[in-house]
Parts: structure tokens; C-alpha cells; sequence
């Protein structure tokens, strides 16, 4: 009998070795090893968000804990809701799609019925602000010489994108509350249609984002004379307080320049309206992942993208393609921004949508 009992025990010495071997290796195997990470672009391929989610997919894997494979898919349509549903609707929560998307916070304020998920139930990983700067034809009478002018135009044509886009609804705001008459030309289908449409006159007035702006209006454009600067977005916190971007300190942010003209600030419902389209602008670029993901999954690429911003490569080649700073918050305050969009008084609600109805 006393073989069979050392047998026994050796036996179940053996199977306890065995699972205190696997329970280890499970805890301390990070999620993602072995994986592969697919990067969701909600806009097309050469767009700005294409082209920073494609730095992010370049360098991401290295830092996130196991170093999943990342491949790219680019998932747009419907002025970015189309990759929004996806994630929210579709996507399994598995942690194994990370959406790097313009943010569909704008579509709060008008209701968008395109919109059918809750955006407050995502888990955000990192976010980024961005701004555009306005700029206009010098050549367009009187003379649009320095910023100011621009309140001397007389029906200028100004360029957008989408009736229901968040630019364009902003710029017209800017317009009309400077008193500028305008007519407004939209359904160009990119920023480098409406950019060459300025170049051949057809429009007189666009905005952009830093990255287009740093890398082709001003050396270019602005360079060899053919437009002014006008004024560059800026940032409302949550509190309601202005704060000119970190990235356009060369140019005055529209309510300096309302300053600058009016000498005070503006105010009245259309103000209110563009104050609170601002207010998106500090999380204008997100990376988040499906409800429900694991929570190991959101803190391994939590933990990614901390240490990626910490990657001299990533800092250096994020400058060289999109002439900004890598300024991301990881995690980021989603919840106080939809909570305050959410919560705008129904006279700016109304009056956003009215821009996003008719021209």
C-alpha cells in the first residue's frame, strides 16, 4: 500500500504544481499578449484623423503591456457616426477594437438621429484638443490686410465641409457674430478642396485644423501673400472660461479679436451657442473602446498610451507630420463634458440646430 500512496501524493503534488503554474501565469500574462489590437478610424484614409490615428496605431503597440499586433481600419460615413455606432452597437466588447475617432460630441447639442449610442457609456483611453485657425483672401475689398478688416467685408463666400458639421457651424457663428455678411458655399470634400477653392477665388473664407494650417496655409498661402489670418479657436473649460490654445500663440483666438474690434465680449444666445460648441474642442480627438470592455483592457491601453507620450520617436515624428504637440490627456473628464452639453439651455440647443437645418 505504501507505493500506491506515494504515487498518489506525487500525483497530486503534480496537479497542484500544474494549476498554481497556470493561476501565476494568468495573472501576471499582460491582456493583450498575443493579440492583435485593430485601430477603428471613423473618416477616411489622408484625413486628420487619419493620419494621427495611424502615428498613434505606429508606436502604440510597444507600450501597451504584451504588445498586441495593431492593424488599422478606417470605418467613415456619416460625418464620423458611422465608426461611433460601429463601436457602440456592433463591436464586441472585448477590448480587441480600440476607436481612434473625431469626437461625436457635437451631435449631442443637435440631436443627431443618426447617433444611436450613448456616449457616455464608452471608456475613454486618451483624448486630444485640437483648434482651427480662419483665414481669409487679403485680396477680397477692401483689403483684408491684418485681422480686423475682415469686420469690412461685404459677402465674401465662406467654405465648409457639411451642413452638420461642427466646423462649419462654428464659423458661421463667428461670422454673424461679427456682423460679416457671408454666404455660405458647403459640401467641399475635403480641407484641401475647399484650400484649393480659396486659391482659385471660388471661396474667399475657410477654416482649418493646426496640422493643415502649420503645414500648408501658412507656408504657402499666408507666406506668399494670398490670405490673412484671422483668428484661431479656442477652448471653453467646463466652467465656462476662455483659454486660447497652447498651439496658435502667434494668432489672436476669436473672442481677442472680438476684443480687438468691439473692445468687450460678446454675449446674447448666439454667443452662448459658439461657447458651447468650444467646449468640445478639448476633447476633439478621443481613442475609447466598447461598453463593457474589461477593465484590464482599459488600463493596459491607459497604461500604453502614458508611456507613449513619453516615447521621444513618437514626440518628434507626431511633430513632424502634424506641426502640433502631442498635448493628450489620458482618460480625459468625458462624463463633466456630456453632462454640460447635455445640460445647455434649450435656446443654444435651438439655435445650433437652426445653423445645421438651412444655409
Amino acid at each position: 500500500m505504501k507505493p500506491k500512496k506515494t504515487a498518489t501524493l506525487v500525483l497530486c503534488a503534480a496537479i497542484m504544481s500544474a494549476v498554481w503554474a497556470n493561476l501565476t501565469f494568468s495573472a501576471e500574462t499582460p491582456f493583450y499578449r498575443g493579440k492583435t489590437l485593430t485601430v477603428l478610424i471613423n473618416f477616411a484614409s489622408g484625413g486628420p484623423t487619419d493620419i494621427e490615428g495611424r502615428l498613434v496605431a505606429r508606436f502604440l503597440g510597444k507600450h501597451v503591456p504584451g504588445q498586441p499586433t495593431i492593424v488599422v481600419q478606417n470605418m467613415p460615413g456619416a460625418g464620423g457616426v458611422t465608426g461611433t455606432n460601429y463601436l457602440g452597437e456592433i463591436a464586441k466588447p472585448d477590448g480587441l477594437i480600440l476607436g481612434y475617432f473625431t469626437s461625436q460630441f457635437f451631435n449631442i447639442l443637435t440631436a443627431d438621429p443618426n447617433l444611436r449610442v450613448d456616449l457616455a457609456k464608452f471608456a475613454y483611453i486618451a483624448s486630444i484638443e485640437g483648434v482651427a485657425v480662419a483665414y481669409v483672401r487679403k485680396d477680397f475689398p477692401p483689403g483684408i490686410q491684418e485681422a480686423k478688416d475682415i469686420i469690412k467685408a461685404k459677402g465674401l463666400k465662406a467654405g465648409g465641409l457639411s451642413l452638420n458639421s461642427a466646423k462649419d457651424v462654428r464659423f458661421r457663428l463667428q461670422l454673424d457674430i461679427l456682423g460679416v455678411p457671408h454666404q455660405y458655399v458647403t459640401g467641399y470634400n475635403s480641407n484641401s478642396d475647399a484650400r484649393l477653392a480659396v486659391e482659385r477665388n471660388e471661396i474667399q473664407f475657410f477654416t482649418e485644423g493646426t496640422p493643415g494650417y502649420r503645414s500648408q496655409v501658412q507656408p504657402r498661402m499666408v507666406k506668399e501673400g494670398l490670405v490673412t489670418p484671422l483668428y484661431a479657436d479656442e477652448l471653453v473649460t467646463v466652467d465656462g472660461e476662455f483659454r486660447p490654445s497652447a498651439e496658435v500663440p502667434d494668432i489672436p483666438s476669436f473672442s481677442q479679436l472680438h476684443q480687438q474690434i468691439f473692445g468687450k465680449l460678446g454675449s446674447g444666445v448666439l454667443w452662448e451657442a459658439l461657447k458651447t460648441i468650444n467646449l468640445t474642442h478639448a476633447m476633439q480627438r478621443i481613442a475609447k473602446v466598447a461598453p463593457n470592455t474589461p477593465p484590464e483592457a482599459v488600463a493596459a491601453l491607459r497604461q500604453g498610451f502614458s508611456q507613449m507620450l513619453k516615447d521621444q520617436e513618437f514626440i518628434q515624428e507626431f511633430k513632424r507630420v502634424t506641426r502640433s504637440d502631442p498635448h493628450f490627456q489620458v482618460g480625459g473628464e468625458a462624463d463633466k463634458l456630456i453632462n454640460k452639453l447635455v445640460q445647455a439651455p434649450p435656446e443654444v440647443k435651438n439655435t445650433i440646430r437652426k445653423y445645421t437645418e438651412s444655409k
